[in-house]
């Protein structure tokens, strides 16, 4: 599926829940190859940016011998330093410096993005230059544990941005045998993860561009009675993807990133049998609930590149909506599709 570059850049800030700060907004999508070349530049201008204005300081926990006794003595340690250096003793006290969590992930982001091999020279410059603006900031190994720990001022939204960045090349940047080198792997040809955006970007769209439902991911019971020794806890989870709710509708959409929206059964096409009976499944055990719930709507959503599919039945009590939404359009056409799926008329 060959989605434009700017609209994978409107899927992914919608999947994040974080929009492009007023600092980066004259950079757009379409003037780069790739998400390689206009994240990294992305990174580039926020860091100059941070820069300008003053990087984030925290206080560090700094242990070194020195002449005036500040914060805490270590003793064992001033007893090794004297011995050498009779005048000084070893201390731990609180520095008020850049060396923080959030600069150092910035930092360990760019050098494994110098790591790729094809990215272009002029950029590869300027991610060295940016690299130089963070003096000070120790090397650490990026992992996953370092983006839940890091944490950011509610009010610094290039910071929270730029961090989303890191943790976006975390996951495409694939270690290679020589050390220090990395081979990218763009988000739209890894399909496990775009079925994570694309479901993300559906729910959080929805959450930002209308009132009249509140949004969310539900984990829904099975309206189901155990017999004799069976026990219910065997039965598997169901989760749905989006549930939209109203004080008189109730929307489930389950999302579908699949190469075809289509299967073959002799020799013609038909819906995918296994996305009906999951989207039915979830509406038939919503019907020993008060309405609007016992009535819900279904919507199972594909996004395309090109295609066009707009069925709808009710099977059971229960509309069912399947539609396409085709990524190889201009975005404000893909927001108005959208939020047409929610219209009265359309359900």
């Amino acid at each position: 599926m060959a989605i434009p570059i700017a609209n994978i850049y409107y899927l992914l800030c919608y999947a994040w829940d974080e929009f492009v700060p007023r600092q980066l907004t004259n950079v757009a999508g379409e003037q780069f190859p790739d998400t390689l070349h206009l994240f990294s530049h992305l990174l580039v201008v926020g860091l100059r940016t941070l820069h300008r204005r003053g990087l984030e300081k925290g206080y560090v926990v700094t242990e070194q011998p020195t002449s005036i006794v500040r914060g805490r003595i270590l003793i064992e340690n001033t007893f090794r330093v004297r011995s050498r250096q009779p005048q000084q003793v070893f201390c731990a006290f609180d520095d008020l410096n850049a060396n923080v969590l959030s600069n150092q992930i910035l930092k360990a982001t760019i050098r494994r993005i110098l790591g790729e091999e094809h990215l272009r020279p002029v950029l590869r410059a300027d991610l060295r230059r940016s690299c130089a603006l963070l003096p000070g900031v120790s090397d650490i190994e990026l992992n996953p544990r370092v983006f839940h720990e890091v944490r950011l001022h509610q009010n610094n939204r290039l910071y929270s941005f730029l961090i989303h960045i890191c943790r976006f090349f975390y996951e495409s940047l694939q270690a290679l045998e020589q050390p220090g080198r990395y081979r990218f792997r763009d988000v739209d040809k890894d399909k496990k993860r775009m079925r994570r955006v694309f479901e993300k970007f559906v729910r959080n769209f929805f959450a930002r561009r209308q009132r009249q439902f509140v949004v969310k991911s539900e984990r829904m019971e099975w309206s189901a009675m155990a017999l004799g020794i069976s026990t219910p806890n065997l039965l598997p989870e169901m989760v749905t993807d989006v549930t939209l709710r109203s004080p008189d509708r109730t929307i489930i959409i389950e999302c579908k990133y699949t190469e075809s929206v289509y299967q073959r059964r002799f020799f013609a096409d038909k819906l995918r049998s296994a996305h009906l009976y999951q989207i039915s499944a979830y509406l038939r055990n919503l019907e020993s609930r008060a309405a609007p719930d016992g009535v819900a709507d279904g919507i199972l959503l594909y996004p395309t590149a090109g295609v066009k599919l707009d069925q709808s039945y009710r099977l059971h009590n229960h509309r069912i909506l399947i539609r396409t939404i085709d990524l190889n359009q201009p975005w404000p056409r893909i927001e108005d599709e959208m939020l047409a799926l929610l219209a009265p008329a359309s359900l």
